[in-house]
């Protein structure tokens, strides 16, 4: 696949092979508005696809591009590896010499629109998931070499995560993935993919009997990252993971747990980051037993950053 052909892949239709739903559509459809896939915290949706142009915006961060640009920012990967995810989708066909817009789908939409072809909005929810094919002890070369650039242990590694396999909606192609359990499903990480496998994401909390501190980190890498600095046995306190910032409000029960008489955020130095920190001390019953740890790694985006620097 070359720079052209992938272009003509529509935006909507990878997003939706990413598990994305627009979150609402403005003039008659050809601007869809989604949660941004490429930062958290994105909670009024602020990531606008035209379907005429195939090009996208975010607004919170004022970027965008093309659809391998969008690529690029989801994978922080360079072109090359880029394209060679684009072709894995299978969404683009040879006969296409440009995207598939709204303009061009009117005529076929409504011959579409049949009872038997119309998809409830939960179906269509589900069906554009990624689906979970298998899971198995972390073991896979490219995986753990991910790891290592990664600066995580891999013994850590294995306590916490799950190799998986897992396919897109109406894909026969499987593509495997680090797994981090997740709701339903799992947080899913390789060095071309970031998304998540299921369809329910919720955060995961690890307890440890008798803890009266509780670390509460934005992502597993954090997590992970955290661990892998001075390798203790087992976490200091028990440790919970929101999978994303927009899942904040989920972490209330936990930190206003009457036992845990110490909490430790480990955000990211980000403005998502800012703003769940924000909005965590503004809403806990008693934020005086917050403290955030971001200090520690300033001068980092995360604490995965934080401990390649450590390394270099």
């Amino acid at each position: 696949m070359n720079i052209a052909q992938a272009k003509c892949i529509p935006l909507e239709q990878y997003l939706e092979r990413q598990g994305l739903q627009p979150q609402k559509t403005r003039q008659g459809g050809r601007e869809l508005w989604y949660h941004s896939p490429i930062r958290d915290g994105d909670e009024n949706p602020s990531f606008k696809v035209d379907t005429v142009k195939n090009l996208w915006f975010d607004h919170g961060v004022a970027h965008g591009g093309n659809i391998i640009d969008l690529v690029r920012e989801m994978c922080s990967c360079d072109v090359r590896d880029a394209l060679r995810h684009l072709e894995q989708t299978r969404l683009y066909s040879p006969t296409l010499s440009a995207p598939m817009t709204s303009s061009s789908r009117g005529a076929s939409r409504q011959s579409e629109a049949s009872p038997r072809n119309q998809v409830t909005e939960g179906e269509k929810g589900k069906s554009g998931a990624f689906e979970l094919v298998s899971q198995s002890t972390l073991q896979h070369p490219a995986l753990l070499q991910y790891l290592t650039k990664r600066g995580i242990d891999h013994d850590v590694a294995r306590k916490y995560l799950r190799e998986i396999e897992f396919k897109g909606p109406q894909s026969t192609g499987k593509y495997f993935a680090l797994g981090y359990p997740s709701g339903d499903g799992f947080e899913a990480r390789n060095a071309l993919f970031k998304g998540f496998v299921g369809t329910g994401k919720a955060v995961t909390f690890h307890d440890m009997p008798d803890a009266t501190r509780l670390q509460v980190f934005e992502g597993f890498m954090d997590f992970l990252s955290y661990l892998s600095k001075d390798k203790p046995a087992q976490p200091v306190g028990a440790v919970l993971v929101l999978n994303t910032t927009n899942l904040w409000q989920r972490a209330l029960p936990y930190i206003n747990d009457s036992r845990f008489e110490e909490v430790r955020l480990y955000l990211d130095n980000d403005d998502a980051g800012n703003a769940a920190t924000r909005k965590l001390f503004e809403s806990v019953e008693a934020p005086s037993k917050l403290a955030d740890m971001r200090s520690y790694y300033a001068g980092y985006e995360d604490l995965n950053a934080w401990l390649l620097g450590q390394k270099a």
